[in-house]
């Protein structure tokens, strides 16, 4: 597993299964964890489609060139078929997925799009409640929408697990730095692992869940985080899993996974 720096209190989380007892802060958040915030640090620069990407923009590509779906990354057919396209249109043959192929794939979206973040809709001194309920209100104008591996933008173009995790908390106030959009598309990213790593995310014992909490699953074969979900209360959450965004049943083993035996409180 990845080494972390890890506050105290979630090292003892994750070691024992204990709820570590921390002073509260004037924002309502335990001291040394992540305050709520009124601004989301902008995303960095455009993707550009390389070997191994994942999201959005390569479901739009292959589907533009033919491919259907192959889980959103740009693999070897992938960039095959991107190359015989830019041959066809006078553009170096790269198989990267640049502005000039962008463009001339004839998309109506620029280039940029998929570098969109959830403003933060509520003032420095919101309640927990209300986070909470912001942050469901906004992951629930999801349902319906596409799985989209490594997707991370809005309910029309799609979303992954994490994705859908990443902007509801940036609408209730909350950035999870370095976990970033710019990182969630990048080929051996994890962004469900690193939450559930990050040392300034508050753990919980499952048994104590509350509305609001981030529910996660390892994978049975590797033991390594690979899923996320808001937990909404009374036994359901609603995630980005299979073909949609969609409420289910919380449930301890499904898909070849097993429940983690904490959650993340991300708003106190």
């Amino acid at each position: 597993m990845k080494r972390i720096a890890l506050s105290a209190a979630t090292a003892v989380v994750l070691a024992t299964g204990a709820v570590a007892a921390v002073p509260a802060t004037a924002a309502g958040a335990p001291a040394g964890y992540l305050q709520p915030t009124t601004s989301i640090e902008p995303a960095k620069g455009c993707v550009r489609l390389s070997p191994g990407m994942n999201g959005i923009k390569v479901k739009m590509v292959q589907r533009k060139l033919g491919l259907g779906s192959r889980w959103e990354t740009m693999d070897s057919t992938t960039i095959r078929r991107v190359r015989t396209f830019q041959r066809r249109h006078g553009l170096r043959a790269s198989g990267v997925v640049n502005r000039r192929t962008w463009n001339a794939m004839g998309f109506r979206e620029r280039f940029c799009f998929d570098r969109w973040q959830a403003r933060p809709a509520l003032p420095a001194d919101a309640t927990r409640r209300q986070r909470v309920r912001t942050m469901i209100a906004f992951a629930m104008e999801y349902r319906g929408a596409e799985y989209v591996w490594g997707g991370a933008g809005r309910p029309k173009y799609g979303v992954d697990c994490s994705g859908l995790v990443l902007q509801s908390l940036y609408r209730a106030g909350l950035d999870p730095q370095p976990i970033s959009i710019d990182k969630h598309v990048l080929p051996a990213y994890r962004t469900s692992k690193e939450m559930y790593e990050h040392g300034r995310l508050r753990h919980v014992r499952l048994a104590r869940k509350k509305r609001g909490d981030l529910i996660f699953y390892r994978k049975d074969s590797t033991g390594d985080i690979n899923h996320v979900a808001i937990y909404l209360g009374r036994g359901r959450m609603v995630e980005a899993k299979g073909d949609d965004v969609h409420v289910t049943r919380v449930g301890k083993h499904y898909y070849n996974q097993s429940i983690a035996r904490t959650v993340v409180r991300p708003f106190s």
